[in-house]
């Protein structure tokens, strides 16, 4: 491995406890989930590659990661969520390419993106994170039949597949399941790892496709804190002082 993701990664979830127990705001497991995946594509992004969230819910991670990379200043963490997400994009802020409050938006917007790039010649690769809950949402497949049609090879979307979304498991509420066979079937090239093993992440980012690419990341919900892992409570529940507290006491 090329860089020692793990020490980032629990870098990225402390500060995401503490942003989320200071705003009293939820969806502390979702970014659990992704932490792992969005550390390791965030450290191997090239100056002209361009990462949509769809996973709007992840916000204080994408926040996290943009100061990382100097794109905001660590300053603006202390003031989540004061600062909105909506915010960044108005102003043009580099690296916050579209809102993520409704689910479903951000690969059809990547798609655009990377059309765009394709028929300019614009060098760069396209990245999208989503989560397996907008599976659910017509518009991403719509997605998954309009980009091997125009070849965008320059487009790969990551979904946090922790196999839960807002109401309960995906596969209770609409089966997702063979999720392979699903994308392959119009085209695009799939891979399929364990979302917390920092070298199969790695190895698959770096991966040069030749038609649409999707990584599906099995990934736990929760994943670091042991009372969080695999369980619907936090998707929706603040981070109290004494839920706070057990939690740093795992993670430091």
């Amino acid at each position: 491995m090329l860089k020692d993701y793990a020490s980032i990664a629990k870098e990225v979830r402390i500060k995401a406890l503490d942003m989320i127990h200071r705003a009293q705001t939820s969806h502390i497991a979702s970014n659990f989930s992704v932490t792992d995946m969005a550390v390791v594509l965030n450290e191997n992004l090239k100056p002209e590659d361009r990462l949509v969230w769809s996973k709007g819910w992840a916000a204080a991670t994408t926040y996290i990661l943009l100061a990382r990379r100097g794109i905001i200043p660590e300053s603006d963490l202390e003031i989540f969520p004061k600062a909105p997400y909506i915010n960044l994009v108005e102003i043009g802020v580099e690296g916050v390419e579209t809102t993520g409050g409704s689910m479903g938006h951000g690969v059809p917007v990547a798609l655009g993106i990377a059309l765009g790039q394709k028929l300019a010649g614009t060098p760069g690769r396209v990245y999208c994170i989503m989560s397996d809950g907008e599976l659910n949402e017509g518009t991403i497949w719509e997605t998954v039949m309009i980009a091997p049609h125009h070849k965008l090879d320059n487009l790969t979307v990551l979904i946090d597949r922790n196999k839960w979304q807002a109401m309960g498991r995906t596969e209770d509420i609409i089966k997702l399941e063979p999720l392979e066979d699903k994308w392959k079937v119009w085209g695009w090239e799939v891979l399929r790892v364990d979302g917390h093993d920092y070298e199969a992440l790695e190895k698959a980012i770096l991966t040069n496709p030749s038609a649409p690419q999707v990584i599906i990341c099995d990934t736990i919900k929760g994943k670091g804190v042991s009372f969080m892992e695999d369980s619907l409570v936090f998707h929706y529940k603040n981070v109290d002082d004494e839920t706070y507290e057990k939690a740093i006491k795992e993670l430091a």
